[in-house]
């Protein structure tokens, strides 16, 4: 039975081909994957190969036409074979006016093409024409390029397991999730971040934090102490308290740092004033106040910060680097309480540890300084004596 010929498909977008060259003639004999004819669309020109052994009884599109995708160009079958053919709708067919059909050819068998030509074998292309796949779009691994079948299944298996990962219930980036991703991408785009990370002992911390609380679970946290430890060392390096605006750096009086808290639906991150002159149980009444407020919706003050402090310990992270929260120029990222061994006077002692990163401004602060400024605060966090007296 007669096979025809058609005009393939090159892209989801492409509705017509121009037939540029026929390889083979009527009558002549063709073997299956042999190419029949060249055939060009807004995207590449491409082989047209034979799908069965026989003859080419027919040639329906001539070089210099313009057709539908699809149509019939052409008809293989066995020698003798009747050719039958549904005429194509009157006006379907048609020449390519002022195409030089001519030219195309010399361009391709020179090479100057300026368009790559596609390279597809015919099982390869077959796959896609089944399947309605781009060829363009596809990688091929064979001898200059080409694309063969296999490489049309691994594009299949790609695309299959992008479509996996979209699945799922759809969420609007609204509300405080769209602002904390706008702020956050104008931070990483917009400042040059680095990092410096020390381990902290916080044993002696935890043993003033027991005495400081009257009964387990007490208002004072490690949270209370490091904040307080952080605004002693910005007191202590008064060019870290600052911010930048536009080609200036300002340098700040007040100290007031910001303390991330955790939402349903992403963070806030309630300020708290002048926090080198607030007593430790003053400070950790207002955090909670403020956190409170913060978790109902609620905000009680618009002091602008200088540093912030975001402290994951509580949910067992053992350290992370935080983003700047702009217009501030540093970020202090705090890890997790763990027991760990710690080389004291020769020998191995268990002690209380923890992580903290310092995310840096390198606009505002270089290496050096931001190095000692987060071993202030870890001076102070082992010595925690100056945290319960304020100084």
């Amino acid at each position: 039975m007669a096979t025809k010929i058609f005009m393939p498909q090159a892209g989801q977008d492409i509705t017509e081909g121009l037939v540029v060259r026929w390889l083979k003639h009527e009558g002549e004999s063709i073997r299956k994957g042999e190419v029949l004819c060249e055939v060009e669309t807004e995207k590449a020109v491409f082989e047209v190969e034979s799908p069965v052994d026989g003859v080419l009884l027919k040639i329906v599109a001539r070089e210099g036409e313009r057709v539908p995708i699809f149509s019939t160009i052409g008809i293989v079958g066995a020698p003798g074979e009747k050719a039958e053919l549904d005429p194509l709708p009157a006006g379907e067919k048609k020449a390519a006016p002022g195409v030089d059909v001519a030219a195309i050819r010399k361009r391709l068998e020179t090479g100057s093409e300026e368009r790559d030509r596609a390279k597809v074998s015919g099982r390869a292309r077959k796959l896609a024409s089944d399947r309605g796949i781009d060829v363009s779009q596809v990688q091929g691994s064979g001898p200059q390029g080409r694309v063969t079948e296999k490489d049309l299944l691994i594009h299949v298996e790609k695309q299959r397991m992008s479509g996996l990962a979209l699945r799922g219930r759809v969420v609007p980036l609204a509300g405080i999730r769209q602002a904390i991703a706008r702020r956050m991408s104008r931070s990483k785009q917009t400042i040059p971040h680095f990092y410096v990370t020390v381990s902290v002992d916080v044993s002696a911390a935890l043993a003033l934090q027991d005495r400081l609380n009257p009964s387990p679970g007490g208002d004072i946290t490690i949270t209370d102490l490091i904040v307080k430890a952080s605004a002693l060392a910005l007191k202590e390096h008064p060019h870290t308290n600052c911010r930048i605006l536009e080609d200036r750096i300002i340098l700040l009086e007040d100290i007031n740092i910001g303390v991330a808290v955790t939402l349903e639906n992403g963070v806030a991150v309630p300020v708290l004033p002048r926090v080198d002159q607030l007593p430790l149980g003053e400070l950790s009444r207002m955090r909670r106040q403020l956190a409170g407020l913060a978790k109902a919706g609620r905000q009680a003050n618009l002091e602008p910060a200088c540093f912030t402090v975001s402290n994951l310990g509580m949910l067992n992270v053992d350290n992370f680097i935080a983003i700047i929260n702009p217009p501030e120029t540093a970020i202090l990222a705090v890890g997790s309480i763990q027991k760990r061994p710690v080389v004291d006077g020769g020998g191995l002692v268990i002690r209380d540890m923890l992580t903290m990163t310092l995310s840096i401004d390198h606009r505002a602060l270089d290496g050096a300084l931001a190095a000692r400024f987060i071993n202030a605060i870890k001076d102070r966090l082992e010595d925690p004596q100056t945290l319960a007296s304020g100084g």
